[in-house]
């Protein structure tokens, strides 16, 4: 997507919300894709699957100023040499009627534009991928939406390369320090996002326990570091390979990072270590 707007019908051109962080995971794609055609354009039918693709250009605000830069669905469209299908994925109206005249002015291009949820919408797109094709997936939510479920569907296509922003902030802010904190939606969010309720052992340790005069609670074990960790452990059962992801900070006033915001992950779901090799060199190309 554009940037890391919230809103599902705010915009019908470009979204409103970013800083560096968005310029840098953009920025890794670009420099990605072209890597990655060159590659394999000889041998397979390529695909370009972009499960949450906003409006394809945004407005991101850097030193107090605000610019506009192109979002993933104009990167991928810009790529040279080219993938043979993109398919851009975008829930909102207002969202889609831009990619639509992004389509439009790309009439060489193979671009399929879907409007539905991203967890239902992208196991279908890759439905008729075959031993013949190769895709890379870029999954730049808007939050916690990306279901495990599809990350497992993702996993099991052994053909798909995957960009994962994920929200390492919504992990920890989720995840309170105080296991009493947590409610029932946000238990059932990370359950949701990492696929098990192991992270209740994971991050607090045993179940809050009763004295006789009051209920104690469990304090978060780990810091954020080591949640990461955690989750890039559970990436890796489901996934060959997974990159050391490349970590996108706030921008503070001064301009020096802030809290952790995203881990942008790199997936590898081709069993073969020889496609496996070749992928990991492009990614950790650019993610460095």
């Amino acid at each position: 997507m554009g940037t890391d707007s919230k809103g599902d019908d705010s915009d019908d051109s470009a979204h409103e919300f970013g800083a560096i962080h968005t310029a840098l995971k953009l920025e890794t794609l670009r420099k990605y894709l072209p890597a990655y055609t060159t590659a394999l354009q000889r041998r397979f039918f390529l695909h370009y699957l972009d499960a949450f693709a906003g409006t394809g250009m945004c407005n991101i605000t850097v030193n107090g100023e605000q610019i506009e830069i192109p979002g993933s669905a104009s990167i991928a469209i810009e790529c040279t040499p080219r993938f043979h299908r993109m398919v851009f994925i975008e829930k909102s109206a207002k969202r889609v009627r831009a990619l639509e005249r992004l389509k439009a002015r790309a009439a060489d291009r193979h671009i399929e534009i879907v409007r539905d949820d991203a967890n239902a919408a992208l196991p279908r797109a890759l439905h008729p991928l075959s031993a013949d094709d190769r895709a890379v997936v870029f999954l730049d939510p808007y939050g916690m939406q990306v279901a495990w479920d599809t990350l497992r569907q993702l996993a099991a296509t052994k053909i798909v390369d995957v960009w994962y922003l994920f929200p390492l902030s919504g992990l920890y802010r989720q995840a309170t320090l105080r296991a009493d904190d947590i409610d029932e939606d946000k238990a059932a969010a990370l359950t949701r996002i990492l696929g098990t309720e192991e992270w209740r052992d994971a991050f607090y340790g045993r179940p809050a326990i009763e004295d006789l005069f009051e209920k104690t609670s469990d304090v978060r074990k780990v810091d954020v570091p080591q949640m990461l960790g955690w989750v890039k452990r559970r990436l890796e059962t489901i996934f060959p390979t997974v990159a050391e992801p490349k970590l996108l900070y706030q921008t503070t006033v001064s301009g020096k990072p802030g809290a952790p915001l995203f881990a942008l992950f790199f997936l590898i779901s081709n069993p073969s270590p020889k496609a496996r090799g070749l992928a990991l060199k492009f990614a950790n190309a650019v993610l460095k």
